[in-house]
């Protein structure tokens, strides 16, 4: 594995590379980009995919989503998802640079929000010619529907409402305030599988 950095619009980003076993740079290796779930970084699920498939003979590419883990982006921690299309693209540009890659053959892999971030990616920028996900999720649907797609028109007014009040206060000088993706450990009026996600995100592991 070697780390790597490429650029996206000026901001650097922070990537770990998967060569295949026996790897012979003369050659051209198909590549997939890996693509993190919502809050996850590199080394977590996306770079587990990534080391495996390159083991298959797949040049592979793991990476921080801008304004995350270690590549750049001000403000920390933010995620937006059409941010996160185009830290794809940049992926996409970088493994253009690799001799060594089939420029024909790149293809991407989204895990749980980065699901739906490789869809969209894939459907906007032809050089990606496969696309697969793993418990993948649209992000912007669950933001706007709920997680079980149950909020209605008014709860969903009532969340923009707050939304903007929020961005209002935080312009006014307030910290801003930080939504999380999963719930806190132990809260069993969660849906199953975000209980599940807590115990996988926040429980550390040896």
């Amino acid at each position: 594995m070697d780390s790597v950095q490429f650029d996206n619009a000026g901001i650097p980003m922070a990537g770990n590379l998967y060569l295949p076993p026996e790897f012979d740079p003369a050659q051209q290796y198909a590549a997939i980009i890996s693509v993190h779930p919502g809050g996850g970084v590199k080394e977590q699920t996306a770079g587990q995919y990534a080391e495996r498939l390159a083991a298959q003979g797949y040049v592979t590419l793991a990476f921080d989503a801008s304004h995350q883990g270690a590549s750049g982006g001000e403000p920390r921690r933010l995620d937006v998802p059409t941010n996160r299309v185009g830290d794809t693209f940049s992926a996409v540009d970088y493994l253009t640079t690799l001799p060594y890659v089939d420029n024909n053959r790149i293809g991407i892999l989204g895990l749980c929000a980065g699901g739906g971030v490789t869809i969209k990616a894939a459907s906007l920028d032809r050089r990606i010619k496969t696309v697969a996900t793993v418990s993948g999720i649209d992000v912007g649907a669950t933001f706007r529907r709920g997680w079980n797609g149950t909020a209605t028109v008014a709860d969903q007014l009532a969340a923009l409402e707050g939304i903007g009040g929020l961005r209002t206060a935080e312009a006014g000088g307030m910290t801003p305030a930080y939504g999380t993706y999963v719930p806190e450990l132990g809260d069993t009026t969660a849906p199953r599988d975000l209980q599940e996600a807590a115990e996988y995100y926040l429980t550390a592991r040896g």
